[in-house]
């Protein structure tokens, strides 16, 4: 690559003046990623793969997620499950990298063998968000605080309440919430908080639980009837918990409860 540089855009390499024209540029490409050379995780972004993931076969997003973020112009997190094995749930691992980024929504897909998967918010809560450090630098990575929370939100992408009360479990370790918490509320709506302090208390983490009570309250945040599983029915003989006001109407198993 470019005086050892691993990570390289089509501009690049057309500014050093190491290829007459876009052909025989995309021509040189080409030849190197058919050899495993370099990957191509997006157009006209480049990464050179070292030798020891050349021989796996595969180069884990962390390696380039935060040049490409970059290259697209975008603030970003990693978020969901990759975030949480980053944050203490080591056991919670995932096919896809998941990422959340701000603007225009991006496409999901597989890229080199690896399923990017892509969250939309506006705005990021950028305020939560940690520098993680990769081989290539830092990456961003959603606090333990605003993984929780994106969890709850983002449950169907995750494999359900059930999964995330399994991730809960190994997370709670590191969650804290406290006054520099208070502000990470506002980015989510009521249920999602009274869905994650139920799910809480369920794992038997009820300092936790009580933590981030008290923190809702000081928010001002008012409760109000809601089901635990939105796209399930409700009827009148389930039960309701009385601190969090949730309409239990699915059953969360995990090997702990």
């Amino acid at each position: 690559m470019i005086r050892g540089k691993y990570i390289i855009t089509k501009e690049d390499v057309l500014a050093q003046g190491l290829s007459q024209t876009e052909d025989s540029l995309k021509t040189a490409l080409s030849r190197l990623v058919k050899k495993g050379m370099i990957i191509s995780p997006w157009q006209n972004f480049y990464v050179a793969v070292p030798t020891e993931y050349r021989l796996r076969g595969e180069l884990p997003p962390s390696f380039y997620i935060d040049r490409l973020m970059k290259h697209l112009g975008r603030d970003y997190y990693v978020s969901l499950l990759s975030a949480a094995a980053l944050n203490g749930a080591g056991h919670q691992r995932t096919m896809a990298f998941q990422v959340t980024v701000n603007g225009a929504p991006i496409r999901s897909g597989i890229k080199n063998g690896v399923r990017l998967d892509f969250t939309l918010r506006n705005p990021l809560p950028m305020a939560y968000v940690k520098q993680v450090k990769t081989q290539m630098g830092f990456m961003n990575v959603s606090s333990p605080e605003l993984t929780a929370l994106d969890l709850v939100l983002n449950e169907e992408k995750v494999g359900g309440l059930s999964r995330v009360a399994e991730v809960l479990i190994e997370l709670a370790e590191n969650l804290h919430f406290d006054e520099s918490s208070l502000e990470l509320l506002d980015f989510f709506n009521v249920p999602v908080i009274q869905r994650l302090g139920y799910l809480l208390d369920l794992i038997e983490e009820h300092e936790l639980a009580c933590s981030l009570l008290m923190l809702a309250q000081k928010h001002g945040k008012l409760f109000r009837k809601i089901r635990l599983k939105q796209s399930k029915p409700q009827t009148d003989v389930m039960t309701i918990d009385s601190r969090w006001k949730v309409i239990i109407n699915q059953e969360i198993e995990t090997d702990e409860i």
